[in-house]
């Protein structure tokens, strides 16, 4: 297994100093690993050159079935570990929030006063990468949102619904019409996520389908935050929040556009990895998220 999680980290890196660096090995240690991969395969798994290594075809191969077999093997480890410790043992939990309010603070919170032994390693990232994560074995959970029709390669456990919903400041223009209309809002640049993001995937495909033009970003941002909220707050500018997150949006200074068209579904799920069995501490971290009432409309 070593040589496997080895020969891995070359195959991503495509250098072997980079990959020494990563797995805290030597160059030469790396070496020997691979070869001892390539030898009991019987395939030349990489093309060698002076600017690095590449995957042949037939490495391209071995490496999805080596991720899977260290998926795998992760998985038994980890069973090993709560079949042997009980309530303790290393949960690795993803999330997409940061906020005070996210629930994933609460389980832990909870899970962690009551097992002393309990280790938690906690990762912060975008759905999609923490999905491919949890694929491949590199943590248990991660609860992040999911919109309608977007692909996460994950098992997916429904928490709660947390729709985005069009926030802009207190007195803002548009506040200002008794009626407020989907091209109205054309006018004035938006606080958005990345363009490869899901929720901006979703904002655009609103404005598409009604044949008005991409929304105009101005400030680009990772996630929803109360910087975000003070930016908002000094200027005409527009954004989409949670749901959830309205409880750091002061009614005072700030008002929800009453555009429904801009009222984004979007759920809040956990993802597991498909086929895998679910140890104790997984499974008592969900009945804790799912125990959790949702936050008020």
């Amino acid at each position: 297994m070593r040589d496997i999680q080895y020969f891995l980290a070359v195959a991503k890196s495509g250098l072997l100093s980079a990959a020494a660096d990563e797995q805290g090995v030597t160059q030469p240690a790396l070496t020997k690993a691979v070869r001892r991969v390539e030898a009991e395969f019987g395939l030349q798994l990489f093309e060698r050159s002076a600017r690095g290594m590449v995957l042949t075809s037939a490495g391209l191969r071995v490496a999805e079935q080596a991720r899977r077999l260290q998926a795998d093997y992760a998985d038994t480890v980890q069973l090993a570990n709560e079949m042997r410790a009980q309530q303790s043992g290393l949960l690795r939990v993803g999330v997409t929030d940061t906020t005070s309010g996210n629930r994933v603070a609460a389980a832990l919170g909870s899970l962690l006063s009551r097992r002393p032994g309990l280790r938690v390693r906690l990762s912060v990232d975008r759905s999609d990468t923490l999905a491919t994560l949890v694929r491949q074995g590199e943590l248990d959970l991660a609860l992040v949102p999911a919109y309608e029709g977007q692909p996460l390669d994950a098992e997916r456990t429904k928490v709660d619904n947390d729709p985005m919903l069009p926030l802009v400041r207190f007195g803002h223009p548009l506040t200002q019409r008794a009626r407020v209309a989907l091209a109205d809002v054309t006018a004035y640049g938006w606080i958005s996520g990345p363009a490869s993001s899901a929720a901006f995937k979703a904002l655009t495909d609103i404005f598409a389908r009604h044949n008005l033009p991409a929304p105009r970003v101005v400030m680009e941002v990772p996630f929803a935050s109360e910087l975000n909220l003070s930016v908002l707050a000094a200027t005409d500018l527009v954004t989409l929040v949670p749901r959830s997150f309205m409880r750091h949006a002061d009614d005072s200074r700030f008002a929800v556009l009453p555009v429904p068209a801009l009222r984004v579904p979007r759920a809040v799920v956990l993802l597991s990895r498909p086929g895998s069995g679910w140890s104790p501490l997984m499974e008592a971290l969900r009945d804790k998220l799912l125990a959790l009432k949702a936050a008020p409309a």
